[in-house]
């Protein structure tokens, strides 16, 4: 690792000729909204679907995961280094601090520090995260090209501090 450069002054994001936000990896056209319309969205959920909305968020992100390391894979990284750009684009993206532990592809421990997408509600269990947990399981299988999933093992919203989260490999 260590030759993925990404800083605050990279720019994620550029405006096209047509005025459309584009990101700069990729060139996807992106749309911005603040936590607290994220939040309202996720209440929305829960109070429709009740305890379904944390399989909608988990199935949300995992597909968003997906797309998002398939963006970042352009950039023509060793294996290894997609964690770091990972890491890396996700703080430069405002998701707080997120790092991986690998002792091997079955074993990944996540860690989230001042993520975005706790959320504090009544009522929906001791993890809140779902957003994204299904955003590390979809990134993880399509960095290793094979089904993964993430769980999440400890959430700031419950416990101060830190969201931790496991990364293994789905079983069928």
């Amino acid at each position: 690792m260590g030759t993925v450069k990404f800083s605050e002054d990279a720019g994620l994001v550029h405006r096209d000729e047509k005025g459309v936000l584009r990101d700069n990896f990729s060139d996807h056209r992106v749309i911005i909204f603040s936590c607290s319309a994220y939040r309202s969205m996720c209440d929305s959920l829960y109070d429709q679907f009740q305890s379904g909305a944390s399989i909608i968020l988990y199935k949300m992100g995992e597909g968003y995961g997906r797309k998002l390391v398939k963006g970042v894979a352009k950039l023509e990284l060793p294996q290894d280094e997609l964690f770091e750009a990972f890491e890396k684009l996700s703080h430069l993206a405002g998701w707080g601090k997120i790092t991986f532990k690998i002792s091997s592809e079955k074993d990944i421990d996540t860690i989230a520090e001042n993520s975005p997408f706790i959320l504090r509600r009544e009522g929906i269990g001791p993890f809140t995260c779902h957003f994204l947990a299904g955003v590390l399981g979809g990134g993880a299988s399509e960095i290793f090209r094979s089904e993964y999933k993430a769980q999440e093992i400890r959430c700031a919203a419950k416990e101060a501090g830190v969201c931790r989260f496991r990364i293994i490999p789905r079983t069928k």
